[in-house]
């Protein structure tokens, strides 16, 4: 898109106020992850800066998840604003007792929609030193891990897949996400 998505507006707000007020009434504390620092003003949020400089996701997943207070971490994308807190909220209440929750369906799985359990994070850190690839998907196929995957069946009790798991990366994905959020107040 050429520009900060968690500025871009959606429904008259940011992206980032979308993704912040989801998460406000299911987790504990907020933190977003940034490549740059910066001074942003949110109430209860703090902003972390990514510990490594554009090597990716992975690196975002490690600089937020050492910074948390809590067992458990819920990693939600800021570019992802039609996931329903009720859906994050499930993810939470499965993730217990598990080093990871995540959704599985037939596009694969949304390992930047999951819960993390803090104590995978040296885990991560020598998955960190070691890969070129830093991609999640391929990290959460370690064999050492306890995963819980949310299948496709338990993810349609929250909407469909496509429209829940939609990612605004162009001008076209945001229209057609404003006009999936019409349809669905037209019902």
């Amino acid at each position: 898109m050429g520009k900060d998505k968690r500025h871009l507006l959606f429904q008259g707000k940011s992206l980032l106020e979308i993704s912040v007020n989801r998460l406000r009434n299911i987790a504990d504390e907020i933190i977003v992850v940034t490549g740059e620092e910066e001074n942003l003003d949110n109430r209860d949020v703090r902003f972390v800066v990514d510990i490594e400089k554009d090597r990716g996701p992975m690196i975002g997943l490690v600089s937020g998840l050492s910074k948390i207070k809590n067992p458990y971490g819920i990693v939600t994308p800021v570019d992802c604003p039609l996931i329903p807190h009720e859906f994050l909220s499930y993810l939470k209440e499965k993730a217990v007792s598990y080093d990871l929750t995540v959704p599985r369906w037939k596009r694969g799985i949304e390992p930047l929609i999951a819960v993390y359990s803090k104590s995978i994070i040296p885990v991560m850190n020598e998955w960190v030193k070691k890969e070129e690839k830093l991609a999640p998907h391929l990290f959460i196929q370690k064999p050492d891990l306890k995963v819980r995957f949310i299948e496709e069946d338990e993810i349609s009790n929250f909407g469909i897949p496509e429209i829940l798991f939609l990612n605004i990366n162009t001008e076209i994905d945001l229209r057609k996400a404003e006009l999936l959020m019409g349809e669905k107040a037209m019902l």
